[in-house]
């Protein structure tokens, strides 16, 4: 009767009766990647012999133990019981969640609304694991013992076990990154000390290998959410900053930096969706300050986290929805039907592309413009991309048409463009697209005529603008005689050969999703480092074309062995000017090389077009070289400036658009413009055009600026040499 009553647990006390009950106490030491203050440790104790049978029926406690869903996390995320207690979920965030318990043996799957708790009351021993089925990356784990000694350590590390009887024990430490610890201890008298414990966890997870392991992205979303909690915790405490902001940067760059969670998000799902995630990462610190000097409480930190996970949840399901489920999978060709398809598959790639643009169309009318601008970039890169250099191969100077088209319609989109009409310009686009690539599939490549004109135009096209700005230097430094300024302008020319060199190697190594937006963001900088040069030489020229006291100042810099804005300035705008078309002259041939290279006319055509061009661009470098030597000083130097003014406005127009395709910069469409006219570098967007606003404001300065020292040099020179002035050259 007494075995029908009496818990059996209890039973087990009172077979020992007479014999006093221990207090079993120690401290597990863990590595610091196991977030102990998060995820700590949990200690179980199993009686062995007669006693194990005894506790082979099961109490009936009262106690209820609960875990919360709070901040899109498990709250604690460790927790442990008996068996038969009762275990209590709660839902404090204002999303929808559900509990599973994914652990084989337990059967538990219930949707959470916020603030409705589900209780569950597990039947047997063993670790549950918690997921939630609508955000993917959330984990919990509950630790169900058949005895009454189990204990979750502290955040350090520390535990003690009270009335345990005397005898033999096994004792095992559980925790969630490793194996468990198993030890077999004897307790004797009042107290048992067992020291400290020392547990292990993976190579992988302690980060010694060479390689880090490779994760799923909720997996990575998991370990992010770790260390943040970490983080708070460490914030609340006193002088806990330092170690606050660590654990902080840890989780941008130990794991979405570290995983290629990053970049993985660049590549697929554009610059402008990485960038608004970065931002949430770099506003956890600051959070974290405010939090530790007692400025806010722990609600703002919750919120910031909150947000962050939010964000990274939904990237994992778009991720996941284009195959990219890990970090083998960013650069991997595909083989699922939602991925990229084969190089080469024409038809499957358009297909592709127009299933991105549905996509594009479905995130507009869901009122998301931004992500609906950030897809359309991203449509472009890993599906039109492929497409785009196939098309250069052909005629590359049909690309810059589609460039424009893609950017004009990212920018109205971003607008909140939506609905037919959305829908009529991307069905238009991408039935440009097919035609376009119709019209290439059926000519045969490897002829001679075609390869030759695309080449040749290819070549004078680029080389046009080098030749013109280098033979402009070359005549100013022969009219000054400068010394040592021929050295350094050729100087210019053959880093910017080497550079070009290097760079389309390089970016010819990486993946063909890559490439691309590496190339842009590279050309991007370049035009615009490019225009910011050319502006200020520009001006240079300009504003010493009025005085008569120029040669002057001229002999004397010369004497002193300096010149037109020191050597650097002109090495400089001579690098400049090879290197911002040599690395996109290298990749529009080797396009080029793809299509004809299965045949000896197609390459002849290509090396008699790069020839010829060659042999045009000579002839045109001599005759500006010969007009601008014999052309009157002041005359040679305000067309030079002119010139070089037009140059950098050109330069910086097509700079922000480079770095508007990569996704760094938005574009804001101004309709009344059409297409524009990208060939001379004006885009019909407000970002393009402010930026050449500024250097038009910054021209007429100059002019006003020029014109007022012109007035003042007319009047009679009193002295026999002016120095010039102590600010040297430039605005």
């Amino acid at each position: 009767m007494l075995r029908t009553i009496l818990p059996a647990w209890l039973l087990v006390i009172v077979a020992v009766a007479g014999t006093s009950a221990a207090e079993v106490s120690g401290r597990v030491v863990m590595p610091d990647v196991c977030a102990p203050e998060v995820s700590p440790a949990v200690v179980t104790l199993e009686p062995k012999g007669n006693a194990q049978g005894q506790l082979g029926s099961t109490a009936q406690p009262t106690e209820v133990k609960l875990v919360d869903q709070r901040g899109l996390q498990f709250v604690p995320r460790v927790q442990a019981m008996h068996v038969g207690e009762t275990l209590r979920f709660t839902n404090q965030d204002s999303e929808t969640h559900n509990v599973h318990i994914v652990s084989p043996g337990f059967a538990f799957n219930e949707s959470m609304a916020p603030g409705q708790p589900r209780d569950y009351v597990p039947d047997r021993a063993g670790v549950i694991r918690l997921a939630c089925d609508i955000h993917s990356h959330m984990r919990g784990y509950v630790v169900v013992s058949a005895t009454p000694w189990v204990q979750v350590c502290t955040r350090l590390g520390r535990f003690r076990l009270d009335d345990v009887p005397e005898g033999h024990y096994t004792l095992t430490v559980w925790h969630e990154m490793g194996e468990p610890l198993v030890k077999e201890i004897t307790v004797e008298g009042k107290a048992a000390d067992l020291g400290t414990l020392t547990l292990t966890v993976p190579r992988s997870a302690a980060g010694v290998q060479a390689v880090a392991p490779v994760l799923s992205w909720p997996d990575v979303i998991d370990r992010i959410s770790v260390l943040l909690s970490s983080s708070l915790d460490a914030a609340t405490r006193p002088g806990g900053f330092k170690k606050a902001r660590k654990l902080a940067e840890d989780a941008y760059w130990g794991e979405f930096e570290a995983s290629e969670m990053e970049t993985a998000v660049r590549t697929h799902l554009g610059f402008a969706r990485a960038g608004a995630v970065e931002e949430l990462f770099r506003g956890l610190v600051p959070a974290a300050r405010e939090l530790s000097e007692g400025r806010t409480g722990p609600e703002s930190f919750i919120a910031q986290t909150r947000q962050l996970l939010l964000s990274l949840d939904a990237i994992a399901r778009d991720l996941n929805q284009k195959g990219i489920s890990d970090r083998t999978r960013i650069f991997a060709e595909a083989t699922t039907a939602s991925a990229a398809p084969a190089a080469g598959d024409h038809k499957g790639q358009v297909q592709a592309l127009k299933r991105a643009f549905l996509h594009v169309r479905e995130l507009a009318d869901q009122g998301e413009p931004e992500d609906a601008a950030s897809a359309m970039t991203a449509a472009y890169w890993d599906q039109f991309e492929p497409l785009e250099r196939y098309i250069e191969g052909y005629d590359p100077q049909s690309v810059r048409t589609f460039e424009v088209k893609f950017n004009n319609l990212r920018g109205k989109v971003g607008a909140k463009l939506k609905g037919e009409a959305l829908g009529g310009e991307l069905a238009a686009l991408a039935t440009e697209v097919e035609a376009t690539l119709a019209r290439f599939d059926a000519r045969s490549g490897g002829r001679f005529l075609p390869a030759f004109g695309a080449s040749l135009v290819t070549i004078l096209r680029e080389g046009v603008e080098v030749i013109l700005i280098l033979t402009m230097l070359l005549a100013l430094v022969a009219k000054t005689g400068q010394v040592g300024a021929r050295r350094a302008i050729w100087t210019g020319v053959g880093l910017a050969a080497v550079a070009s060199l290097v760079t389309a190697a390089a970016l010819n190594r990486l993946v063909a999703s890559a490439q691309g937006k590496a190339g842009a963001l590279v050309e991007g900088g370049v035009m615009l480092a490019a225009s910011g040069v050319l502006f200020y030489v520009s001006y240079w020229l300009i504003s010493r074309s009025e005085s008569k006291r120029w040669m002057d100042f001229l002999k004397e810099r010369a004497a002193h062995g300096a010149e037109l804005g020191g050597l650097g300035t002109l090495t400089l705008m001579a690098f400049l000017a090879v290197y911002r078309e040599g690395a996109e002259t290298a990749l529009m041939y080797q396009a080029m090389i793809g299509i004809q290279a299965h045949s000896q006319p197609g390459l002849a055509g290509l090396a008699a077009g790069l020839g010829a061009g060659l042999v045009l661009l000579a002839l045109i470098a001599v005759g500006i070289r010969a007009t601008s030597v014999r052309l009157p000083l002041r005359m040679f130097f305000t067309l030079t400036g002119v010139v070089l003014f037009g140059m950098a406005v050109v330069f910086a127009g097509d700079g922000v658009f480079e770095l508007q395709e990569a996704g760094i910069l938005r574009t804001t469409q101004v309709g009344w413009l059409g297409t524009g006219l990208p060939t001379i570098g004006v885009h019909p967007n407000v970002q393009a055009l402010s930026v050449q606003g500024l250097l038009v404001a910054g021209a007429l300065l100059a002019l006003v600026l020029t014109l007022a020292g012109g007035s003042v040099d007319a009047r009679p020179a009193t002295v026999k040499r002016i120095a010039p002035p102590a600010t040297g050259v430039g605005v």
